[in-house]
């Protein structure tokens, strides 16, 4: 049997997923990267949750209310859909990945420093030999796993950002979301983001501009920029990248993409 078959007969038992996001447009961002993953893949989207076989709780943590709601969101999960494999991710696994993963039938909790590989942890596939792809087992040395199924370590030592635009179903062809950044260097009394997103980072323009050209080919005549801190935008790029902030070239360059007109 071939590597694809093989891949395809794999996949015909674990077929369907669900992310259910909670909180902000960067969590909601978080989610469409996160669907993108499973895609890529193989997976299909499941329309609720009661129907996949892995669910993908993307939790929000800002207030104690934030925390309620998603335990309880497990526990519906659960009840409905007993032998879903649920996954909580998001900023409230990063922050008490111990306390999600006692929940039952929780089977794996992984924090937003593991995020950009939830479907490699979650749905890893097999036979694939792709060598740009860094083995989990061989990031363990560094990174701190918490028990079985939870994957967490320090956020302040990742530079990653996923993202992908968000489409609102309600107005899902005219306004989608685009994330550009994430994180937040400054340490507010009150606040957990930094804790549980880590530094400020940015995507580079190139790629922004890639995602906008790709939305304004599908139709797309408005899109919204959003980010945890969108006032730092760009502030930690390397030296040769700086320019991008100082010459407002992003804004210039989109504004010239996307259509002027509106009916």
């Amino acid at each position: 049997m071939s590597s694809k078959a093989q891949v395809r007969c794999y996949y015909s038992m674990v077929a369907s997923f669900y992310v259910q996001n909670f909180g902000c447009r960067a969590t909601q961002a978080d989610g469409a990267a996160i669907e993108r993953q499973f895609k890529d893949q193989g997976l299909e989207r499941a329309d609720a949750a009661v129907q996949a076989e892995i669910v993908v709780l993307n939790t929000c943590t800002v207030t104690a209310s934030a925390d309620q709601d998603a335990r309880a969101a497990i526990r519906r999960v659960h009840r409905e859909n007993p032998q879903a494999k649920i996954v909580v991710t998001g900023c409230y696994a990063q922050r008490a990945p111990e306390e999600l993963a006692a929940i039952p039938g929780v089977s794996q909790v992984i924090g937003n420093s593991h995020k950009h590989q939830l479907a490699e942890i979650t749905a890893p596939r097999p036979l694939v030999s792709d060598p740009a792809f860094i083995p989990l087992s061989s990031l363990r040395t560094e990174n701190r796993e918490l028990g079985t199924g939870t994957f967490v370590s320090d956020i302040f030592a990742h530079t990653e950002l996923i993202t992908a635009p968000v489409f609102d179903a309600a107005n899902e062809r005219t306004r989608p979301n685009l994330k550009v950044q994430d994180g937040c260097d400054n340490r507010c009394s009150f606040c957990v983001i930094p804790f549980v997103r880590g530094q400020s980072r940015s995507m580079k323009q190139d790629q922004i501009l890639r995602e906008v050209n790709a939305l304004v080919a599908a139709g797309y005549r408005e899109l919204v920029i959003s980010g945890i801190n969108l006032g730092r935008w760009g502030r930690d790029f390397e030296a040769g990248d700086r320019s991008q902030v100082t010459d407002q070239r992003i804004p210039t360059e989109m504004l010239g993409k996307l259509p002027q007109s509106r009916d």
